[in-house]
């Protein structure tokens, strides 16, 4: 007995097939226009949860490159003002030397002396207060006033100030200026400001045996700017790994996005000229079907 198949069934079997054709067609289509293998969950869903998670730890990881470039900013500053600071005793040095070694200079020709001094004594609490944007970098936590006054009175704190340059890594970014400036907490410390006072004090009162009793504080200051330097060199040596290791894991995880999002284009426009001609045949065919009247089918 011969089967009959319904004018719904033929119009029903049609749309699937021009539809299925179509879908295939459109993903094709949107391949070709963002060039991703991938642009929702449900194609794969496996390798959309690596991207996504990729993606995710390297937003994270930007913003550490960035914490560290900061770190790295602020502890240049450091590092520049310790070297300047290093030059201002070094000058004071050799004057404290020249007024107590000399033969030709007495306390009697002090007053010669004492004006470079004291100008070196303002420049140097002008040093002690460099700014690293609108922060002083000796003013511990409290960094956004002076850390020194005009006498060398410390208006600062002790704060460590800690920045996370990479995953469960922080490095203090600031010394503290009770530490490097005043000596506290340091074995053999000095106090670089009544070091300067003392000797001005001694050029000012023509007390010669004051003035050489500076000398040594002078040199010991001297070393402790050096550890200062050294302390904010093994940071930046820390900093400068993680930036490095940043940069690695960027490279690493562009390329693994790379190969689960990223289209073939050959593939890809090759694959749309195939579905859209498949669309256009699925379309050519049904019309014929559907435009047929059912006697000329019977009568054929």
């Amino acid at each position: 007995m011969p089967h009959r198949i319904a004018t719904s069934q033929i119009f029903s079997n049609a749309q699937a097939h021009i539809s299925a054709a179509r879908e295939k067609e459109v993903a094709s289509a949107n391949k070709a226009a963002t060039q991703k293998e991938i642009t929702r969950p449900s194609q794969a869903p496996a390798e959309w949860t690596v991207a996504a998670n990729l993606k995710n730890d390297l937003s994270v990881r930007d913003t550490l490159a960035k914490n560290a470039r900061f770190a790295n900013s602020f502890l240049t500053a450091s590092e520049n003002t310790l070297t300047q600071l290093q030059e201002l005793v070094g000058r004071t040095h050799e004057l404290a030397i020249t007024a107590s070694g000399s033969a030709s200079v007495g306390p009697q020709q002090f007053h010669h002396i004492l004006p470079e001094v004291e100008g070196l004594f303002k420049n140097m609490i002008q040093t002690v207060n460099t700014q690293f944007g609108n922060r002083y970098v000796f003013g511990g936590f409290k960094n956004q006033v002076q850390a020194f006054d005009s006498e060398g009175n410390f208006l600062g704190d002790s704060g460590k100030i800690e920045v996370e340059i990479d995953k469960n890594l922080k490095v203090p970014v600031n010394l503290s200026g009770s530490q490097i400036i005043l000596g506290e907490g340091l074995e053999r410390g000095v106090n670089l400001i009544e070091t300067f006072k003392n000797l001005l004090g001694g050029l000012r009162e023509g007390d010669i045996e004051q003035v050489r009793g500076s000398l040594e504080g002078l040199n010991r200051v001297g070393e402790q700017l050096s550890l200062g330097r050294t302390q904010i060199a093994g940071s930046m040596s820390d900093i400068q790994r993680a930036l490095d290791s940043h940069d690695v894991n960027e490279e690493q995880s562009k390329k693994v996005i790379s190969e689960i999002e990223e289209a073939d284009p050959v593939k890809v426009f090759s694959d749309l000229v195939r579905d859209q001609t498949v669309l256009r045949a699925a379309m050519e065919t049904n019309r014929k079907v559907l435009n047929e009247d059912p006697l000329d089918v019977l009568l054929k």
